[in-house]
């Protein structure tokens, strides 16, 4: 058999392949003979018709059989006899047998990226310390106190000061009208609230927001104009100038509890604070440890993608990215973003996506080729127990959720996931770890 091979972009490869005619005349003689025995001719008895009028009656069919059984070996033997790694077979055309009885033909093969392995083994991994220090502690409970605090009003006779808490009645209009009817995708909540919590800090809904209610005693109004930064996700209302009238309810300031064993045992039941700062040690460790694990992998493969520059399989680029793209759409629905606001946002987004869906199948490709490299394989309780997690975290049944899957073809793709996860195992056991001097932090403010 004669192959040749040509390489094209985008990981396509295809196969000009020529089958010896002895091969192909015995495949055609099979075929043919088949319809020679069952083949019903007249003037002939059943089998008895000459091969001659059988090939010629019936060169259609024979030729169709014969392809279906030949050109599917052909494609293998030819994949094998040249080492490609085959990702999917898209199409086989130009087929011709000629009267010699060999056969050509053309196959599309869509191949894996072809890539030096890059260096994978003893690769250095900088990671933060995994000492808990008493300040971490510190900001770990005053973090637990500010989730435990309190709200007190403003007993001195004083206006509002910046770190207070006001509440308000406010309205904001542009040129007299609503903002939310000369900006209906702003949202009602920038025309006007009643009873609404501002934390008078400089970020606070607007710039200068805050500071022009510097003074304010409870039941004083004031009229002030604020300009709309640049940065704000509405088309059109960047740089505008709203009018806010702004009525002062209340003052209030944040009263957090005292760090003593009283506070302790809210925390937990029976605990002192000691006890309390132990727990909250062994906390802060067990989530480090977790997070440097996690570091750990992100930053091998960081350093692995690095190394590695290919082509990849476009179709497979365009599939990944619609996943991603689903995902972050799913997600910013989720935390309550307008559609419009993705809308406006969509080549960021999609350009986001598909840089994000070539690192990963690159990423997987490079896995899978350690993967060879060192014969790693999935097992089948491997697979068992990822699909068992995958089936409680969806709430599903194993053999529905099986069934989902194998519905779409992704059945490949959970076996991938569980092998890519198991090589990058094995990359963190053989990677050695350095460790990032600690940053001082500003001490929490308690």
């Amino acid at each position: 058999m004669n192959v040749v091979v040509e390489n094209l972009p985008n990981c396509i490869t295809t196969l000009r392949v020529e089958v010896e005619s002895d091969k192909v005349s015995k495949v055609w003689n099979d075929v043919a003979g088949t319809y020679t025995k069952l083949a019903r001719i007249p003037g002939y008895r059943a089998g008895k018709a000459p091969k001659a009028i059988i090939e010629k009656k019936f060169s259609k069919e024979i030729r169709e059989e014969l392809e279906k059984k030949l050109l599917s070996e052909a494609c293998k033997e030819a994949i094998q006899e040249k080492g490609l790694k085959v990702i999917s077979l898209t199409n086989v055309d130009d087929v011709e047998i000629a009267e010699d009885k060999t056969m050509k033909f053309t196959a599309t093969l869509v191949t894996r990226p072809d890539f030096q392995l890059p260096v994978y083994k003893g690769l250095v991994v900088p990671l933060p310390s995994l000492d808990v220090t008493e300040e971490e502690v510190d900001n770990s409970l005053n973090e637990l106190r500010e989730q435990a605090a309190d709200f007190a009003d403003v007993t001195e006779d004083r206006g509002a000061q910046m770190e207070d808490f006001v509440v308000i009645n406010y309205r904001g209009t542009i040129d007299g009208a609503p903002v939310s009817e000369k900006f209906p995708k702003a949202g009602a909540p920038l025309s006007g609230n009643d009873d609404f919590w501002i934390h008078m800090v400089h970020e606070a809904f607007f710039p200068g927001f805050s500071e022009a209610l510097v003074g304010t005693k409870p039941g004083e109004t004031r009229k002030f104009e604020v300009e709309v930064p640049a940065e704000f996700p509405v088309e059109g209302l960047p740089g505008q100038k709203i009018q806010y009238e702004v009525t002062v309810n209340l003052i209030k300031q944040k009263v957090l509890p005292p760090l003593d064993d009283a506070f302790a045992d809210t925390i937990v039941k029976g605990k002192t604070l000691a006890e309390v700062r132990e727990v909250a040690k062994e906390e802060i460790s067990r989530q480090k440890k977790a997070d440097a694990e996690q570091g750990k992998r992100a930053e091998i493969m960081r350093q692995l993608l690095s190394q590695v520059e290919c082509e990849l399989p476009i179709d497979m680029v365009r599939q990944e990215t619609r996943r991603i793209l689903a995902d972050i759409v799913r997600e910013n629905q989720a935390r309550g973003i307008a559609d419009d606001v993705l809308k406006q946002n969509e080549q960021e987004i999609l350009g986001s996506a598909a840089a994000n869906a070539r690192e990963r199948l690159k990423g997987a490709f490079i896995l899978l080729r350690i993967g060879e490299a060192e014969n790693i394989k999935a097992t089948q309780q491997e697979f068992d127990q990822r699909i068992a997690y995958l089936a409680a975290r969806y709430e599903m049944k194993v053999d529905k959720l099986l069934k989902k899957l194998d519905e779409r073809n992704a059945v490949d793709q959970i076996l991938e996931e569980v092998l890519t996860g198991k090589i990058l195992d094995f990359l963190a056991a053989s990677a050695s770890v350095s460790t990032i001097p600690a940053v001082a932090e500003a001490p929490a403010q308690s």
